[in-house]
Formats: C-alpha cells, structure tokens, sequence
C-alpha cells in the first residue's frame, strides 16, 4: 500500500512541482511584463473565471474520484461506466451554460468592478471555465483509477502551451493576451485527455451501462457544497479587494499568494493521491497511516513557513522587483497560512468515508468565517487584512476537521509528532534573525544553507527525525 502510493504522489508530487515551477515562473514572467495595474486585471478575472469553474463542477469531479474508484476495486464495469456517462451529462451541460453567462454578461460584471477594461477579459474567461471544467471531469476519472502518470502528462502538456501561447499573446494583447493562452492550453490538455480515454480505456467508456447508485446524487450534493466553499475559499479575498479596493492591490496580493500557495500545493499533495487510496482503507490504518503522515509533512511545513516569514522581504525584491514593494506585507501574514494548508489531506478522509456532508458543512463555516473576516479586515488593513483572514480561518478550518474525524469516524489525529518539528523550526529562525543581513546574495545563500543545516540537525539530536525513518523511505522506494 505504501509502495502504491509512494508511486502515485510521485507522479502527482511531478505534476504539481511541473505547474508549480511553470506556473510561479510564468506568474513573475507576467507580473513584470503587465507590472501591477495589468497583472491585477488578469488575477482578478482569473479569480472569477475559478469561482465559475466551481459552479460548472458542483462536486461532479470529487463523485467521479470516488465512485471509480470504488466501483473499480469491486471490479464492477457496469457501475463504472453508469456513474460516468451520468457525471458526463451533468458537467457538460452545466459548464456550457456557465461558460455562456460569463461570456455574455462580461459588460455588466465589468461594471460591478468599477472598470470597463475588464470587459474583454471578462469574454475570455468564459474559455477557461468551459475547457477546464471538461479537462478537469478527465483528469478526476484517471486519479479515480490511480493513473495519476496521465494527470502528470496532462499538466505537463497545459504547462507547455500556456507558455507557448499565454507569453507571447501577453507582450501583445497584456492580460487579455494572458488569458487567452490560459484558455487555448486548457482546450489542448482536454483533447490530450480524451484521447487517451477512448483510445486506452474504451471498455470503461462504452459498453452495458447500470444506473448510477441513489446514493451517487446526495454525495454530488455535499461535494459541490464543499467544492463550491473550497473554491470560493481560495480567490474570495481576491474578488473582494478587487471591490473593495481596486484591481492594482489585487495583483499586489496574488504575486504573495502565489509564491505562498505554490509551496502549500507541494507538500499537501498527497490530498489527491489519498483520496481513492482512503477510500479503501480501514479507520485502524488510516490512524496508523496518519501518525507517519503528519510526522513528515511537519518536517517539511514549519521551517518552510519559518523561512518564508524571514525571507518575505527579499523574495518579493528578487522574484517581481521594486514595482511589487507593497506585496510585502501581505506575505509575511501569508507565510503562516503554509502550516494549515499543509495538512489539507485531512479533509480527505470525510470524502473517502462517504460522508462528504461533514466536510462540506466544515468548509462552508470556514469559508464564511473567511468572508467576513475579509470584509472587514481589508477595510481597516488593506491586503494585510485579506492575508490575515485567510491564515485565521485555515487555522480554524484544519482544527474542526481533527475535531470531527475523531467525533465522526474515532480516528485521532496524532499532533505530538509535530513538536520536534516546531522547536527546530524555531530555534532555526532564531539562528536566521541573529546572523548579520547579508552583503551579497552568495553570502545570503550560505546563511540560509547553514539554517537548513542546523535544523535538520536538531531534528537528529531530538530524535525528532530517525533511522527508522530513513530505512521506511528506501523500503517504500526499493532502494
């Protein structure tokens, strides 16, 4: 089991450092290309083109992991391709009319922003939210499989073609041009996937058909409550400093969010891979699984968001320059936001248990706690305010689910494996703020090495980190 799923978060692990690294790297590119006026433009349509995919998945994608998954376990290609066909109709339909308000509105929806320039965007979008949502529908059936080599070919392709397309549209057309390879590179990634679809696993596709289960339409229910909040959750802040505020403070925010994020998204990768692998699983091996989890993905959060709140300054002068000043706070707030986010494959457990209805109702209360605290926050702070309600509320949401998973199904969450993490993380920012600032970045590269190397040392000596575990990693790996 290990071993299955140590391959499989290593093409998912794959896939997101590729659209992280691409994705971060083309982010900066056009960041400096449209500096903060235009790059706040292409973010804030971007963060509403995302609530739209939203709506277009209403939880379709996590029901598709799910029943696949299960349905392929027991072996039943009937149910297989029921649930399918049935989950096909519903996403279709409905991203094709979202796709179509958006398109259609795009004047109105400028205007509610206070700024006509978002009009053409606006039309772009509405793309985006048809090719994504069809590609996504794809990539959730693969990862439902366990296939996760295909959802890493397939972000490997997307990253290509944004590259190839979004830059050089971007010199030429600004955000609007940025948007358009977004949209043009999710068309190809759809046509990859069904390709290998119909060419690999036509009897999953066609074939006698069975009625998907009743049970399949209260599980859509609460998945799109909860995908719905997710989503809304990560570009809510965005969408309300853009009204609150203006498109500039959000391209402010989103060059931190990014960089923040982007490191978030690697070390809980696994949220994705142990899905269908919990789903599977017995409560009993899930805590034991958990125990070692929670062991290793510390190690790595605390020194990073530890590194990320010394650096914040140096990193936004480095990455978007002298024009990105004022993104500085913000991410110094953010840098916190890493340790909750880290542990989002928690959540997981609820989905893959069938009872999505608790983490749906947990991320709606977090999401609302999230817009609120926003609303207020960014009247009186700005997008420090923003900052500040997300790292609040994701702190609030990772301590409900350990709460529920205990009330809900008895399985505890062993924190206590966190403490060494935490006293070496600590102790390693100490060291950082005690050393003289840099004179050179050579000289900056070594402190920073020196810090890794001092906590990695404690975490020895605390016997926070052992030869157990490094003998578990060359076991799984077959070393």
């Amino acid at each position: 089991m290990a071993r299955k799923v140590a391959r499989n978060a290593l093409y998912n692990s794959s896939a997101l450092v590729v659209g992280n690294i691409s994705g971060l790297s083309l982010t900066i590119i056009l960041a400096r290309i449209l500096k903060p006026e235009n790059f706040g433009i292409y973010s804030l349509v971007l963060s509403v083109a995302m609530l739209a995919i939203a709506f277009s998945n209403l939880g379709i994608d996590g029901a598709v992991i799910r029943y696949t998954a299960y349905y392929i376990g027991k072996n039943d290609l009937k149910k297989v391709r029921g649930h399918l066909y049935y989950f096909f109709k519903i996403k279709f339909f409905l991203a094709l009319i979202i796709a179509a308000i958006l398109i259609t509105s795009a004047k109105e929806l400028a205007s509610v922003f206070r700024d006509e320039r978002l009009a053409i965007p606006f039309m772009i979008a509405g793309g985006i939210v048809f090719f994504a949502s069809l590609a996504n529908f794809f990539k959730s059936f693969f990862i439902g499989l366990q296939e996760f080599r295909y959802y890493f070919l397939k972000q490997s392709i997307y990253e290509l073609f944004r590259w190839v397309f979004g830059l050089p549209l971007a010199f030429v057309f600004l955000a609007s041009g940025a948007l358009a390879g977004y949209s043009i590179a999710h068309l190809i990634a759809f046509l990859f996937l069904s390709f290998i679809v119909f060419s690999r696993y036509e009897k999953l596709i066609r074939g006698e058909r069975s009625e998907p289960d009743r049970s399949s339409r209260k599980f859509i229910g609460f998945m799109t409550i909860a995908s719905v909040s997710g989503i809304t959750y990560t570009y809510i802040d965005s969408v309300m400093i853009g009204y609150l505020l203006n498109s500039t403070e959000v391209g402010f925010y989103r060059a931190s969010y990014t960089i923040i994020f982007a490191i978030v998204g690697l070390i809980s990768s696994l949220s994705m891979v142990l899905f269908p692998t919990f789903t599977q699983m017995s409560n009993r091996d899930i805590m034991l699984a958990l125990k070692r989890l929670n062991k290793y993905v510390s190690i790595i959060a605390f020194p990073a968001a530890a590194g990320l709140f010394f650096l914040s300054e140096e990193l936004i002068r480095i990455v978007y320059g002298i024009d990105y000043l004022n993104a500085i706070p913000a991410m110094i707030v953010l840098s916190f936001a890493l340790i909750p986010g880290a542990f989002n494959y928690l959540g997981t457990i609820f989905n893959s248990k069938e009872r999505p209805d608790v983490s749906a109702a947990v991320i709606t209360v977090s999401m609302i706690l999230n817009v609120m605290l926003n609303y207020f926050f960014i009247l009186s702070m700005g997008i420090v305010g923003a900052a500040l309600a997300t790292v609040i509320s994701r702190f609030f949401l990772v301590i409900a689910i350990v709460l529920l998973l205990w009330k809900t199904f008895g399985i505890k969450t062993d924190f206590f494996v966190t403490v060494k993490p935490i006293f070496s993380s600590l102790v390693m920012l100490g060291f950082l703020v005690l050393l003289p600032k840099p004179e050179s970045l050579a000289i900056g590269i070594i402190e920073v090495i020196s810090a890794i190397l001092l906590y990695f040392g404690l975490l020895f000596l605390t016997k926070g980190l052992t030869r157990e575990d490094l003998r578990y990693f060359k076991d799984i790996i077959k070393i």
